[in-house]
């Protein structure tokens, strides 16, 4: 069934009008008509299925039952990822989504070829809302994946304050001993955190300074993998062992 962002307040009671791009959506291109059957989220975790009353600019629908409420179970994996080029970063994002990760955290390294631009990080941060919303609607996701503002390497640390007691992992080319099959049992820890490089990696610096507040650095393997496919290994893995799939 074919899933619509909608906003609560946009209407009365059960009633309610969708957003222009959302009714552009059905009528243009999906083409639906009155009396058929979507269903509507509303960014926050709760699921309606609904009826379409009225096709125009605007289209109204009906809600009619509630068939889900929240999203993340398990353990939350959050992603703390180095800035990367081009629509690298857009396509960890939309997986990010699709893949369960609960929060992403970019973030401005020694050896990223992104430097910090708060206009430029503005617009990056909507386009990737839009990205989440529209992974959300394609892999029936409840809730998007919640986004950060891009920071420097040294304020990342701040996040740990988010849960009592997260597993946290650095994943580095160099570490040449510890794998993930090395690791304790994922039971002893509330959340787990992750942290990847940008193209070039972290240096030996950032990965003592990071070692130094807890962090534990991890290899994916003997082979050297593109940043944006080591983030998307490492999340699938660790979504394994933390019991979320």
């Amino acid at each position: 069934m074919n899933r619509f962002l909608f906003d609560p307040k946009a209407g009365d009671g059960d009633i309610l009008l969708l957003s222009k791009e959302e009714s552009r959506h059905i009528a243009k291109s999906l083409r639906l008509r009155e009396g058929a059957e979507i269903e509507l989220f509303d960014g926050r975790g709760t699921v309606f299925r609904a009826v379409i009353l009225e096709v125009g600019r605007r289209v109204k629908v009906r809600l009619d039952q509630c068939i889900g409420r929240g999203d993340i179970q398990g353990k939350p994996v959050r992603v703390l990822q180095g800035m990367l080029k081009g629509k690298k970063m857009d396509t960890v994002v939309q997986k990010c989504t699709e893949l369960g990760a609960a929060s992403f955290h970019p973030f401005i390294s020694g050896r990223c070829q992104v430097r910090a631009d708060k206009a430029q990080d503005s617009r990056r941060l909507e386009r990737w809302q839009r990205i989440t919303i529209a992974a959300c609607k394609q892999c029936l996701r409840n809730q998007p994946l919640l986004l950060h503002e891009t920071v420097p390497f040294a304020e990342l640390f701040d996040l740990d304050g988010l849960d009592s007691h997260p597993l946290r992992l650095l994943f580095w080319e160099e570490e040449k001993v510890v794998r993930l099959s090395d690791l304790p049992s994922f039971d002893q820890f509330d959340s787990v955190h992750l942290l990847l490089g940008p193209e070039g990696g972290f240096t030996a610096e950032e990965v003592q300074s990071a070692g130094a507040r807890g962090w534990k650095a991890v290899s994916l393997g003997k082979r050297i993998l593109r940043a944006e496919t080591a983030t998307l290994s490492a999340l699938s893995i660790t979504q394994y062992l933390a019991g979320n799939i």
